[in-house]
């Protein structure tokens, strides 16, 4: 009688412990099912082709000429258009270094309410990915999105920079 009791606990223990490796193993199918599509999905490049740059004017050229801060986050985003999910991830932190420190370095000619509230959108955006790309696991999707608002910020700072010499061109007209 004692060994019916013992054989069936330990058939019992024998059941639930196949049980739970076989449903372990389908946790790990699905897991390795999801690394693998994230995987795929860093591998694509971000297609940012819809957003056109705006042109700096000439003035505007020869003002941002000195100021490295601007030239280095310009040719970051311009390197966005052949960036795939996984270069903009480890690229973050650069981003990030060039954009805080694009505050700091504004010229004279260029330093506006304007200007700096357009550098803080960027900066946002610019953390905010920075923090998605420390992630464990990144969401693509949301990387893809700020990735595509960095370059808007930054199309809306050349707006801006272009705008303080129309501005200027005008209170020069009206006096």
């Amino acid at each position: 009688m004692k060994n019916k009791s013992v054989l069936c606990k330990v058939s019992v223990l024998i059941f639930f412990a196949v049980a739970v490796s076989c449903n372990n193993q389908n946790k790990d199918d699905k897991d390795d099912k999801i690394d693998s599509e994230t995987s795929d999905e860093l591998q694509e490049k971000i297609k940012l082709d819809t957003i056109q740059l705006v042109k700096l004017s000439d003035e505007t050229k020869r003002a941002t000429e000195d100021w490295n801060k601007y030239i280095a986050l310009n040719s970051e985003i311009e390197r966005f258009e052949n960036y795939t999910l996984l270069d903009v991830i480890n690229n973050a932190s650069a981003i990030g270094n060039v954009v805080d420190s694009l505050n700091f370095t504004v010229p004279r000619v260029f330093d506006t309410k304007a200007v700096k509230a357009r550098i803080v959108t960027i900066q946002t955006h610019t953390l905010l990915l920075g923090e998605n790309s420390k992630r464990v696991e990144p969401n693509p999707s949301q990387i893809k999105d700020l990735s595509a608002k960095i370059k808007l910020d930054f199309n809306n700072l050349n707006i801006q920079l272009n705008e303080v010499f129309i501005i200027e061109d005008n209170s020069f007209q009206i006096d």
